[in-house]
């Protein structure tokens, strides 16, 4: 691994896939870290494969050793424990060359009156000393709809979402130009908000409102109910829709996984 290289974690993913090869675009030297070295395939002689396991202390000492800019994504298993989680980066970042980390978080701020995991962990990260954090703060992707175009989410429930391409575009400048200080939020929400009925006919399917399950009650509930908080939409973090591939039909045409569609 070669020294100053942007250290990408779970490039294997949807945005940390996307955010390793917008940085690669521009000539940066990257490393990219997954659990699997063959879902990084297509980093292959183009950046540093590390292998391994966000819970391996080790792994992650010497993965942050050659790294200024750091993407952080943090698996769920990890968010369980935010405390714990931070405490511990923390403890392996303090003698790592790190100053700069991009945290990938997410628009919807608090359920039921607590703060989501996310948020959770933006607050105990940012009690760490001596790395300046960005938190992304982002709407929905548009690759949620891959998950099944048909939910319990109520039919006229509004919500915020946005290109992942947009998002990783945006991580990958702050992460090449050390662009912020401190630590901050910054709230990315999208061209505007839809709903699931909207979304499934520009898919070109009528939207069917699926029963609550008992695993999934504890998380769909709480926004038909309106017992949420997402950040408010304003000017600057609405989306200028600068590219093509920022926008909802793009997602429909190129990278909406029909299957998981039908399957409903």
């Amino acid at each position: 691994m070669k020294k100053d290289s942007i250290l990408v974690l779970g490039a294997a993913g949807n945005i940390g896939g996307k955010i390793a090869n917008e940085l690669l675009a521009t000539g940066a030297t990257v490393a990219v870290a997954g659990r699997s070295r063959a879902r990084l395939q297509q980093f292959e002689g183009r950046a540093t494969i590390l292998e391994g396991d966000f819970g391996d202390d080790t792994f992650l000492q010497q993965a942050f050793a050659n790294t200024t800019s750091l993407f952080l994504t943090v698996p769920d298993e990890h968010l369980a424990n935010p405390v714990a989680t931070a405490a511990r980066l923390g403890k392996l970042l303090k003698d790592s060359p790190v100053t700069h980390i991009v945290n990938i978080s997410n628009s919807v701020v608090c359920k039921s009156g607590v703060p989501t995991r996310l948020v959770a962990l933006e607050q105990e990260l940012n009690k760490l000393e001596g790395v300046h954090i960005k938190h992304l703060r982002c709407a929905n992707f548009f690759e949620n709809l891959n998950w099944g175009l048909h939910t319990p989410y109520a039919p006229d429930l509004l919500l915020p979402y946005i290109s992942s391409y947009e998002v990783a575009g945006v991580a990958a400048q702050h992460l090449l130009h050390q662009s912020f200080n401190g630590k901050s939020i910054e709230v990315l929400l999208g061209p505007r908000d839809y709903t699931m009925t909207e979304m499934a006919a520009a898919a070109g399917e009528k939207y069917e409102q699926l029963p609550y399950t008992l695993g999934n009650e504890f998380f769909f509930k709480p926004f038909n109910e309106g017992d949420f908080e997402v950040e408010k939409r304003t000017v600057a973090n609405t989306s200028k829709l600068t590219e093509a591939r920022f926008t909802l039909e793009y997602f429909l045409q190129n990278d909406l996984v029909r299957q998981a569609v039908e399957q409903h």
